[in-house]
């Protein structure tokens, strides 16, 4: 004979399912937020060419391929702007 499966209550199920909505809807507004919190690129004072030694592809915001977590918008690798900060180690 098959064993029978426990029963999940109501209860237990709705209160998952609670939780679950609770983690997405929260996930969602953080990602909404980080986008809303970047800076225009005319403020950020960026442009896409190196200033000497300083160039997003060796800085710590820098997102590869072409993105900044600063910055909003794709940037180039080989840009910079007045939020640069060089990783360590970084030449």
């Amino acid at each position: 004979m098959p064993k029978e499966q426990p029963k999940m209550s109501r209860r237990a199920l709705l209160a998952g399912s609670v939780g679950v909505a609770a983690g997405v809807a929260a996930g969602a507004r953080t990602a909404a937020a980080q986008a809303q919190e970047k800076i225009k690129k005319t403020e950020a004072l960026y442009q896409d060419h190196p200033r000497g030694q300083q160039r997003c592809e060796i800085c710590l915001q820098f997102l590869p391929p072409n993105q900044c977590q600063l910055v909003e918008g794709m940037i180039t690798a080989k840009g910079y702007c007045q939020f640069f900060a060089a990783k360590e180690n970084a030449h």
